[in-house]
This record gives structure tokens, C-alpha cells and sequence, in this order.
């Protein structure tokens, strides 16, 4: 059974997407930053030890990533693309984050890209993300050990036309938050129970931003089990 949880515009699920997609309504695009099929494990490593996270493992990142059950929508975004490319469509357009801040030299790669199944030109953001180092959100916790930028992703969101968004790998909620800040109704999907709190908790956090919304948030509620 799946709990779910209704926050303004935002209705969010704790469970294995895979089951929970043959359950939804209407849904126009998916945006999402799925589990590459790296075997990805967070954190720097110094002699051996992993420092600074608790290296937890991603759900789903020791299998290949299959996108075909999300090419049925009309829209696609995914991030990561590059690592299971040869599965995506021919077509479509690339979308470039450079992370990197200018004289700084990073350990790991300086950009992420984004597979958009919209056909255009590659389009580039530069947004500073390092570490510790979490440019216009500095001084907000990290509550993801992937966490995206909310600016990176409501950048990303504005390249689908559809109003309803689907992120079926939603970790701690930043795409639902980008949703929030353009007004889309979202649906997000996420199998780790801490991160659904997380999300939660964050998305509620949003739609109680005065500057964005006149009301304040709903509480939020389960609505049914699955």
C-alpha cells in the first residue's frame, strides 16, 4: 500500500513508482533525476574513508536505468541522461548545468546534463554548485546527498509545455518545489520513507512563501492507501 500525501497542488506518494504509475491521472510531462545505473555512492573519500556523508546507497542505482516506462507521456526530461542514452529515442534536445565556479577546480565533473524529449538546441545554466558551496541556497541544509539546485530544475521545467508534472524518482522534493515556484500542479514519487519526510516537509515549506502564494499552505493529509 502506498501513502499519500496531499499538499496544495502537490500530491505525493511513498512507494515504488513502477507500481504506482499504472494509478495515476492525468500527468503531461515527466521531469525527474532518475537512478543512474552506476552503482553511485555519495561522498569524498579520504584514506579509504568516506567523509562528510553517511554514503547512503541510491534505490535502484545497481540495475541499468530503463526510461521506456516513462516514454508513454508526452514529455520527458530526464537528467543523467548520458549514462543510458542508447535506451532514449532518437530526437530531442540536450540541456547543460555547468556547476563549476570560476577558479575553482572540482574532483568530480564540472557540468550534468539533461535529456529533454522537446526538439531544440543544447541550452547551458551556469549555477555554482560544489559541496558545501550551494550558491543562492547557502545557509539551507543539504537534505539530499544528490540534491539539484531549485534553480537548476525550475530552469529544466521551463523547457516542457505540459502543466502537470511527474517527478516518479522525487528524493527530497526540489522539482515538486520548482512546480510550486511556476505555479504546475505536481506529482512526485519516492521509495525512501526519509526522503518522502523530507519532501514533505520542503513542498509544504514552499507554498507558505508569502512571495509566492497569498494563502497559506494546507496542511498536509493522507488521502487514501493504495
Amino acid at each position: 500500500m502506498a501513502r499519500v500525501e496531499q499538499i496544495g497542488d502537490a500530491t505525493l506518494y511513498l512507494g515504488d513508482c513502477l507500481e504506482i504509475l499504472p494509478t495515476l491521472g492525468r500527468v503531461d510531462a515527466v521531469v525527474t533525476d532518475p537512478p543512474y545505473g552506476i552503482s553511485y555512492r555519495h561522498g569524498a573519500r579520504r584514506g579509504g574513508k568516506l567523509m562528510g556523508t553517511d554514503g547512503m546507497a541510491i534505490a535502484g542505482d545497481d540495475q541499468p536505468f530503463d526510461p521506456t516506462p516513462f516514454l508513454i507521456f508526452d514529455e520527458c526530461l530526464f537528467w543523467g541522461a548520458e549514462h543510458f542514452k542508447t535506451r532514449l529515442p532518437e530526437g530531442g534536445r540536450w540541456l547543460v548545468w555547468n556547476k563549476r565556479r570560476v577558479g575553482v577546480v572540482r574532483d568530480q565533473g564540472c557540468v550534468e546534463n539533461a535529456w529533454c524529449s522537446n526538439d531544440g538546441v543544447t541550452r547551458l545554466i551556469d549555477h555554482p554548485w560544489d559541496g558545501a558551496d550551494l550558491g543562492p541556497e547557502r545557509g539551507t541544509p543539504r537534505v539530499h546527498s544528490n540534491q539539484k539546485p531549485i534553480d537548476v530544475m525550475r530552469w529544466s521545467i521551463g523547457f516542457v509545455e505540459g502543466q502537470t508534472i511527474l517527478d516518479p524518482y522525487m528524493g527530497s522534493g526540489t522539482t515538486g518545489i520548482a512546480c510550486v515556484s511556476l505555479g504546475r500542479p505536481f506529482v512526485g514519487i519516492e521509495i525512501e520513507a526519509t526522503h518522502f519526510e523530507s519532501a514533505c516537509r520542503r513542498i509544504e515549506e514552499a507554498y507558505r512563501q508569502p512571495r509566492l502564494f497569498a494563502e497559506p499552505a494546507p496542511k498536509p493529509k493522507q488521502v487514501e492507501l493504495l
